[in-house]
């Protein structure tokens, strides 16, 4: 009997809006390798958002066939996917990559609730000029009249009003100016904390994952603290198991060491703070975070759906061929997927804000074909 198998799922389509087939490969996780793939019509489901679903089934009934047992599927952030799991007991686990793109989203969201003006800021000296030129000109004009200021003039120079009035450094300098919306929680912004609480969670998903922890609640403490770590309150971290300390951001090398203001993000028990935490509690529950606990990540499946643009680009009705285009595309993943690495090579990085890239690359062996010509001996002899 062979060992339980994890296997990754996820659905394509060959098109972006009412796609009319719908393939879903099941890629194990031991070898990345296809195991399975059912390809199904807006047709037979009678809607294209059926046919993963549809798919999923016909595909857990076809491996019990064959006597490969699934014990646990990791899948995108899909709740009938979890249903039809849950009546074959097998266990759901969700993509931790979409986890992240997700909560930054909504964390980005929190910037937009309320506008307020540039005298709210807690911590005044972390703005800048630049940042003061992310309000709007009726909130820099709302400040120039509320201190005395002058408010006619462009927006640059109602910038160069605001940052005077408030002593900052950079005050009388030229920036550009960008059309932006404003900011109700400017600290979030200014020190892309958004982005630093996606480093966040995949540093705990990763550490629980390698603790072989089962009980979540772990998980979303260690994700809460983060909270309190961007104030410099490690009260929680100081009492907390070696392996499950925050990440070295901040972190003096003795408890009593002496903090500078200068560089917490916020303020503790001020309105950011609290907006933070409010975030935490409502996006990081146990209930969410028990799918995250291996941080599983299903970007293979995106890869082989890449794959299969070489055989079958989407926007392009393959009526009679379609099946056998992605039978190519998993015979040729399935010889070239394991490869061996050639050469390293560093290519500089990029750390831009836009994307941050590695530094290093791979450079691996040629890809082979001999699928080919075996399938050319089985079709002709």
């Amino acid at each position: 009997m062979p060992e339980p198998l994890v296997v990754y799922v996820d659905c394509r389509f060959d098109s972006s809006h009412s796609g009319y087939h719908g393939t879903l490969p099941i890629i194990n996780t031991e070898d990345d390798r296809v195991i399975e793939m059912v390809t199904l019509t807006r047709k037979q489901t009678g809607n294209s958002w059926k046919i993963e679903t549809a798919a999923l089934k016909e595909a857990l009934t076809s491996l019990e066939q064959v006597g490969l047992k699934i014990q646990e599927v990791v899948h995108d952030d899909n709740s009938q996917v979890d249903a039809i799991l849950a009546q074959h007991d097998i266990m759901s686990s969700k993509d931790l990559w979409h986890k992240c793109k997700n909560i930054m989203g909504k964390f980005k969201e929190v910037l937009q609730e309320k506008c307020w003006s540039p005298s709210d800021c807690e911590v005044k000296g972390a703005i800048t000029i630049a940042a003061v030129a992310v309000f709007s000109v009726q909130q820099l004009k709302d400040f120039c009249r509320d201190n005395g200021l002058q408010t006619t003039g462009s927006k640059l120079q109602l910038v160069q009003r605001v940052s005077l009035a408030l002593q900052l450094p950079e005050a009388g300098t030229n920036i550009e100016i960008q059309r932006t919306r404003p900011l109700s929680y400017l600290e979030l912004a200014q020190h892309d904390l958004a982005y630093k609480l996606k480093s966040w969670i995949y540093t705990c998903a990763k550490n629980a994952a390698k603790r072989g922890d089962s009980d979540p609640k772990l998980l979303t403490q260690d994700i809460h603290n983060s909270a309190d770590h961007w104030v410099g309150n490690h009260d929680t971290c100081w009492v907390l198991p070696g392996n499950r300390k925050c990440i070295a951001e901040n972190w003096p090398k003795r408890r009593d060491a002496k903090y500078v203001e200068d560089e917490f993000h916020f303020v503790m028990s001020g309105k950011t703070h609290k907006a933070v935490k409010d975030f935490l509690k409502k996006y990081i529950t146990k209930s969410k975070m028990k799918f995250y606990i291996k941080a599983h990540k299903n970007f293979i499946n995106e890869t082989f759906h890449s794959g299969i643009n070489k055989y079958a680009t989407k926007r392009v009705h393959f009526d009679r061929s379609h099946t056998a285009r992605l039978a190519c595309t998993a015979l040729d993943w399935n010889e070239n997927i394991r490869r061996e690495v050639r050469t390293v090579y560093n290519r500089g990085g990029n750390d831009t804000a836009v994307r941050r890239r590695a530094r290093t690359d791979k450079k691996l062996v040629p890809r082979t074909s001999a699928w080919k010509s075996q399938l050319a001996q089985k079709v002709f002899g």
